[in-house]
């Protein structure tokens, strides 16, 4: 992801190779370690995939983080990668996951590793009968990462979700990989709610930002909400609100009995622009309306926020999400902007357009790789305040209005507003 401005490519995936270079369908013989055609088949495709990868990284100016996926079980095929990268003075940092439950281990190959395309149109059963043969070959050479062997490597070991061994970690980017696998919890499926506080009097005059008290219609929304959330049995699950009143008046109609506010929930600070409607900005701040929609992911309000700002105020929230169960969240829009983006692994440039509608709960649900959203509308009438991506064309022209006669003219005077790096954020 690019949510700390960091360029990463998703992965490497040396499966994606293999079926691109040798093919699908390849029986679990193709693993094992005395099929010497198969060892130099997939010693060829993973180096392939690692030489990809730093070519990547190479000629990129831009990218930073690679992310190879490939099993690597043993010292020997470590030590390659390791040369490779240290030929390109590139850092690595192994991530290793040890799962000895078996009854966790056969959920896991039902649930995720049958979908894959090696098991396209298979039977079930046979292909889970596959598939456990092929990890049987890989333990027969299989050398764990070990902090007595392996001193001289960065490693984290994971070892059945809850037991962690962290070596030579040394990067702001590697402790931050650290403190994210920490709190993941991959053996818990939660389902997440997440709605925006009911209509407010701001929403219906268009304006921005403020406090407002909810109006008639998100009054009808808390109520209607609340008769929700008893009807689907959901009357346990905990509610986190932001302090904001809209959100906190929206929660009061509901009956659970364990609610957290959250800071970090509020919504994104619109700073000396707070309380003004749309056309007021572009009246009275032309510049920076037109900057906004230039780039509205990375721009900051004068004195406030930007949608980076907001999403590196949000991690907190989103390793608790991470780590915890089910869960039923009050906030606002550019808020849950950030939060489903990250859920759904939307891009960061598009996180600002994601349309969070009012009087709508999002149900958003793990699946084998990734997440699916669900909107549940309620047909109480709500103001849109949705703006979609404005184009190119129209924003020069607005800027040349305002007097800017080139974008990047605009862009350098405002670059005491560059987003701060993550080390900066972090001290």
């Amino acid at each position: 992801k690019q949510w700390y401005q960091r360029r990463v490519r998703g992965v490497f995936n040396v499966g994606m190779y293999r079926r691109s270079m040798v093919g699908v369908n390849m029986s679990s013989d193709y693993y094992s370690p005395d099929n010497m055609d198969g060892v130099c088949s997939r010693t060829k495709v993973a180096l392939h995939a690692v030489d990809e990868l730093l070519s990547w990284l190479n000629e990129d100016p831009d990218a930073v983080v690679g992310i190879l996926d490939a099993t690597n079980t043993t010292r020997d095929r470590r030590r390659l990668i390791s040369e490779r990268c240290a030929k390109s003075n590139i850092q690595i940092m192994f991530i290793e996951s040890v799962l000895d439950i078996p009854e966790v281990e056969e959920r896991n190959i039902r649930e995720h590793k049958l979908r894959c395309p090696d098991y396209q149109g298979c039977d079930p059963d046979d292909a889970f009968q596959d598939f456990s043969q092929r990890i049987k070959n890989y333990k027969k050479v299989y050398q764990t990462l070990s902090l007595e062997l392996d001193r001289e490597l960065t490693f984290i070991r994971v070892s059945n979700v809850t037991q962690f061994h962290i070596n030579s970690v040394n990067s702001t980017i590697q402790s931050k990989s650290a403190y994210f696998l920490m709190n993941l919890r991959p053996h818990i499926q939660p389902t997440l709610y997440f709605t925006r506080h009911g209509e407010t009097e701001f929403n219906m005059d268009g304006k921005i930002g403020g406090d407002s008290c909810l109006s008639e219609n998100g009054r009808r929304y808390g109520e209607e909400l609340g008769r929700f959330v008893r009807e689907e049995g959901l009357s346990e699950l905990p509610v986190w609100t932001s302090l904001m009143r809209r959100t906190l008046e929206t929660g009061s109609y509901l009956p659970n009995t364990s609610v957290e506010r959250y800071k970090a929930l509020n919504e994104l600070d619109a700073g000396q622009c707070d309380g003004l409607t749309y056309q007021q900005i572009e009246t009275d701040y032309p510049e920076e309306f037109a900057l906004r929609d230039l780039d509205k992911y990375n721009y900051r309000y004068p004195r406030g926020e930007s949608y980076h700002d907001l999403c590196c105020r949000l991690e907190p929230v989103i390793m608790d999400l991470e780590k915890g169960g089910s869960v039923f969240v009050i906030c606002h829009q550019a808020v849950l902007r950030c939060i489903v983006g990250y859920l759904l692994d939307i891009p960061v440039e598009e996180i600002p357009y994601i349309k969070i509608p009012l009087h709508t709960v999002i149900k958003i649900v793990p699946t084998a790789y990734g997440c699916e959203r669900e909107d549940i509308k309620f047909g109480i009438s709500s103001a849109i305040t949705h703006r979609d991506k404005q184009s190119v064309e129209s924003i020069e022209k607005r800027l040349i209005d305002a007097g800017i006669n080139k974008v990047e003219e605009s862009r350098k005077d405002k670059s005491e507003r560059v987003i701060p790096s993550l080390e900066e954020l972090s001290i």
